[in-house]
């Protein structure tokens, strides 16, 4: 019994730092035309604000088009990225520096971590792409990737 409820406790523990989410993207007509999903493993704090902040980002060039979201609720929602420290840009561990010292909201963190993250996927995926096609070496791959790391991280 006891080696029963380990396993479900371990089980619950992994999966509740892990979500995705996905939303349609609809023309007047009420038609499919693309959509959206945001998806985090690890992700402790902020979990759903930070699905939120991304859903948002992959449709907003659909909504000003004049495109329709499942979600609308993401309309009503202020993804407005709290100021950094004077000098400072967010990274993870400044933005978690800022929310255990009650600075920010776990709802700003996850966007601010949304955020992050995707700053440091706008690098890393081209990158990715360029070593795969012989544009750059692989010790220049290494170096972009440990540079957008550090800003995204802060370690």
């Amino acid at each position: 019994m006891y080696r029963n409820l380990l396993k479900i406790t371990v089980v619950l523990f992994f999966l509740s730092g892990c979500a995705e989410r996905v939303i349609d993207i609809t023309d007047q007509e009420g038609k499919i035309v693309g959509g959206c999903n945001a998806g985090f493993d690890w992700h402790f704090y902020g979990l759903q604000d930070s699905i939120d902040y991304m859903l948002y980002e992959c449709a907003k060039e659909s909504i000003a088009k004049g495109f329709n979201i499942s979600d609308e609720r993401l309309l009503t929602l202020d993804f407005t990225l709290p100021q950094p420290p004077a000098g400072e840009s967010w990274n993870k561990k400044l933005a978690m520096q800022h929310f255990h010292q009650n600075r920010i909201t776990e709802r700003k963190l996850g966007y601010v971590l949304a955020a992050i993250e995707y700053e440091y996927q706008k690098v890393a995926w081209p990158a990715e792409e360029d070593l795969a096609d012989g544009k750059i070496t692989q010790a220049e791959f290494n170096k972009i990737i440990k540079d957008a790391k550090f800003k995204w991280l802060g370690e």
